[in-house]
Formats: C-alpha cells, structure tokens, sequence
C-alpha cells in the first residue's frame, strides 16, 4: 500500500513539474496579417476597447514592423493613449514621440507634432505653477509651424502658441509681483523688466509697470552691491580689501560710500515715478493708473492726481 501510494506521490509531482516548465503559447507569426490586424484595432478602438486594441496594435508593432500598416500603427497606439475615457497624455506623448523617430519625412509627421504638442497643453498648470509644459507644448506648436506652415493645424496651433505665451507672461508677472510682496525688490526688478521686454504683446502692462513702479519705489542698495562697491574702492588704491586703506582713505570711503548709495536710490525713485506716469498717461482709466497717480502724489510729483480726476 505504501509503495503505491509513493507511486502516486511521485506521478502526480512529475505532473506537476511538467504543468509548471510548460512555456507559454507563441503567435503563429504566419497566420498575422497587418491589414487585418490595423482594421481590428481600428474598430476595437471606435468601440471604446482601447486597451485591446493597444493589445492589437503592439502584435503589428512586434512581428510585423516592415508592413506598409506599421506607420499608421504607430499613430494609433499614440491615438490610444490620447482619446481614451481617461487620457494618459504622458504615454501618449512617449508614443507620438516614437512615431516622428521612426518616420521622420511621413506625410502624417503634422499630426504626430501636433499630437505630441497637445500633450503637453492638457498639462499646463495655472500661472502660479512651474510652467515647463507650457514651454515645451510652445516649442511642440513652433515646431509644427517651422515644419509644416501649410498643415490643417497650423490655424489651430496659431492659436495655442497665443495661449502658451500668455500663460508664460502671466507666470512671469505673478512671479514678479510675489517678490514685491516678499520685499525682494531687486528679484522683482529683474522679473518684471525681463517681462516687458521679452513678451511685450502678451502681458499685463498696467500690473507689470505698477508692480515695477512698486519695486523701484521700495529698491534700495542690495549688500552684493555693496560689496562689489568696496572691491572696486580697495582696488582703486591697489589693496584685497577696506580693511588694509589707511585712516584718510576709510573716512573717505565712508563719504563716497553714502554719495554712492544716495545716488543710487535716487535713480530708483526716479525710475519708479516713470513707470507709474506711463500708467497714468497710458492707460488714464484704468485702476492701475489711479493707484500710480496716488503713488506720484506720495513721492512728490504734484498735479498728477488732480489732472487724471479731471
């Protein structure tokens, strides 16, 4: 009885053994067919089955890379990740991105860039946030435009290289406008003056020359400058540094030093009454310009409000 049931023992083991070291079915690669296979994906995914058509579209992709369907493959995968119930702009991306490596002279290379750019444009953040998408949904839209100027989605992408600039220079401004109110007024200069220059079409000049204005009002010496100051000073008479001038010479520096600062901060008043008279002559309506004009009575600059009132 016993050895019977060793017997068994040892059969149904074996058996078990076999069952597990059995390899895992192959595609018959000669019974595939890219035509059939690209018009079974299509109507996988016109009947909302994206994940099986991506099951589809990857055995064309596999075993069939050579057939005149694999390009068109390639878009549909993208497609997949893009138009499902709940998109995955990321995978979408990486396989847009695939298309434009493996066929970089296809005649559907406009809809992979414009594709690939939209991407990145429905993941935008607000103005508050780090603006890389935008940037790189720009560059994506420019490209497009550099490439293929006569694409039916060039109108489109005209259109969104508007919005990605807007909401560069919007985040440019908050920015700005973040560092007068944390009292960084040398950050907020650079931000703000950077701002008008490089998207001067795109951002709000009355809060940018106002919130500039502020800036300048409030800037004075920053301790880099000052230290800047004092290398240049001790280099004028040869030494590293303040400490090794001789008693006349510091005493000098002293007075030098406050001339220096004096005049630098004057030039900052002066600059900030200039942007808010741009605002008041520029933009008289508005409640920017009323505030600059409230600014320019404070610092002296009589007759401004009266003839805005006026």
């Amino acid at each position: 009885m016993k050895r019977i049931l060793t017997v068994l023992s040892l059969s149904l083991l074996i058996a078990g053994l076999g069952l597990g070291c059995r390899k895992p079915k192959t595609v018959d690669q000669t019974t595939l067919n890219s035509t059939v296979l690209l018009a079974t994906a299509d109507k996988q995914m016109k009947q909302g089955k994206f994940t099986e058509a991506r099951a589809t579209l990857r055995l064309l992709e596999q075993y069939l890379p050579g057939s005149p369907e694999f390009p068109k493959a390639k878009l549909m995968l993208g497609d997949s990740f893009f138009f499902q119930g709940s998109p995955s702009f990321p995978e979408a991306e990486v396989e847009y991105s695939s298309f434009l490596n493996y066929f970089p002279r296809h005649e559907l290379r406009d809809y992979a860039l414009y594709h690939r750019a939209l991407c990145h444009f429905s993941a935008i953040e607000s103005a508050e946030r780090d603006q890389t998408e935008t940037r790189k949904a720009l560059e994506g839209f420019q490209q497009l435009l550099t490439e293929s100027p006569g694409s039916p989605y060039a109108g489109e992408t005209k259109a969104k290289v508007l919005q990605c600039w807007r909401r560069i220079a919007e985040h440019e401004l908050v920015v700005g406008v973040f560092y007068v109110n944390v009292y960084y007024y040398p950050g907020a200069e650079r931000r703000l003056k950077a701002l008008l220059e490089t998207y001067p079409d795109y951002v709000d000049r009355e809060r940018a020359y106002f919130y500039l204005g502020e800036a300048m009002r409030q800037r004075l010496v920053t301790p880099e400058e000052a230290t800047q100051y004092a290398k240049d000073y001790a280099a004028k008479f040869q030494k590293e540094d303040l400490r090794t001038l001789t008693v006349e010479q510091k005493e000098q520096y002293s007075k030098d030093f406050t001339a220096f600062t004096t005049e630098r901060i004057k030039t900052f008043r002066d600059e900030a009454r200039g942007y808010y008279q741009k605002l008041v002559e520029s933009y008289p309506g508005s409640e920017w310009a009323r505030r600059a004009a409230d600014r320019l009575v404070t610092m002296g600059t009589g007759g401004v409000k009266e003839e805005l009132d006026s």
